[in-house]
């Protein structure tokens, strides 16, 4: 608030705050800090690998591709994923994919490595088809009504070392290139695992 003051010659004057005790500068000094702890705080969050089903090397060992394969073990954020299998149905006469397109059935296992707590949702993968990516969120019904899927992956959250599997539905055509795309986060666009499915 202004303070007023009454000078010597009678006259009222208005003293303001030095512009540093003024509740705007704190808001953007505040804003800037975060906005910088953000990029510099993310820490390493490149995804490397450590493990694969072929291979056995190390414990851990450091990825200089981007993208992973069926069957490899990859850590990021804390979190690892594993792309256990895949499988294409071309659906019943309840469930049809569509046109030209098959369902790619994504079965991954992902677990807490050293987070207190980490949250999964299927709504953290997309299947990359051409550049088309899109959610695996599908439901597949076999010719009696009964989902073919017993193991959907749900959303839920996972405490320091606990894991979960489940199975994810997509479409897309099956002689495309395919990738499994995971970001670990609903408000993250960028990709931080990208899965080779074929």
């Amino acid at each position: 608030m202004s303070k007023k003051i009454v000078g010597e010659d009678g006259k009222t004057y208005v003293q303001k705050k030095p512009f540093y005790k003024r509740v705007w500068f704190w808001l953007i000094v505040i804003i800037i800090v975060i906005v910088a702890a953000s990029s510099m705080g993310g820490g390493n969050n490149k995804a490397t690998k450590v493990s694969s089903t072929t291979k056995s090397k190390s414990a851990t060992e450091n990825v200089s591709k981007e993208t992973f394969k069926v069957g490899d073990t990859i850590k990021a954020d804390g979190v690892t994923l594993k792309v256990n299998k895949v499988e294409y149905n071309d659906g019943s006469s309840i469930s049809q994919p569509d046109s030209g397109k098959s369902y790619v059935i994504v079965n991954v296992t992902i677990t807490n490595v050293n987070k207190s707590k980490a949250s999964y949702n299927p709504l953290d993968f997309k299947i990359d088809d051409k550049g088309n990516q899109t959610d695996l969120t599908e439901i597949v019904m076999d010719d009696n009504g009964n989902n073919i899927v017993n193991d959907e992956l749900k959303y839920g959250d996972l405490s320091k070392g606990a894991t979960v599997t489940g199975t994810l539905v997509g479409q897309a055509v099956k002689a495309d290139k395919l990738q499994l795309l995971y970001t670990g986060s609903l408000f993250s666009n960028e990709s931080k695992i990208t899965v080779d499915l074929n």
